[in-house]
């Protein structure tokens, strides 16, 4: 279980604490790579009938736990077993990811209003292709088949039966 997964189990997010869930420990970056903050990034689908996540979830470490590793050891990295807190819920209908830097893991969000920011990945080197192939996956499975209003599998069904009643 991921850190945000404890985080929405553990807290008042009932709706949310069962949902699938993809997430990450990024380190937040300007446009030149220059480090700002940790942050722990979810794509979520609150409902199991949605065929596309359509939740971005942001949290950060606790300020009361919040712990700076002084060694660059990558094995001290991605502070194991550290309590989040959720300070972003935004719907990806408000949100464009897009691939940065593919050579630094580094993505680059959009939101709906102009702000841009630019998130590193965060997770040991060994992973690190791994992980950020299964973000570009993702990133372009939200890019082509990414619809205004999510479209569940009961709603797709409902209307090919009323387009084709003799189908049914």
């Amino acid at each position: 279980m991921g850190d945000l997964r404890r985080c929405l189990a553990s807290g008042e997010y009932g709706v949310l604490k069962d949902c699938p869930l993809f997430e990450s420990n990024f380190m937040q970056v300007t446009k030149t790579g220059d480090v700002a903050n940790r942050v722990t990034v979810g794509i979520a689908a609150t409902s199991p009938s949605l065929e596309l996540p359509d939740l971005m979830l942001l949290a950060r470490p606790a300020p009361s736990l919040a712990t700076q590793c002084e060694c660059q050891c990558p094995e001290a990295l991605p502070f194991p077993d550290e309590e989040l807190q959720l300070f972003g819920l935004l719907p990806l209908k408000f949100v464009r990811l897009y691939v940065h830097d593919e050579s630094r893991f580094q993505l680059k969000v959009r939101l709906a209003n102009g702000r841009t920011f630019y998130l590193q990945l965060l997770t040991h080197p060994l992973k690190q292709e791994h992980v950020f192939g299964q973000w570009i996956r993702l990133l372009y499975r939200l890019r082509f088949y990414h619809t205004d209003a999510p479209l569940t599998y009961e709603q797709e069904a409902t209307a090919y039966r009323q387009k084709n009643p003799n189908n049914s």
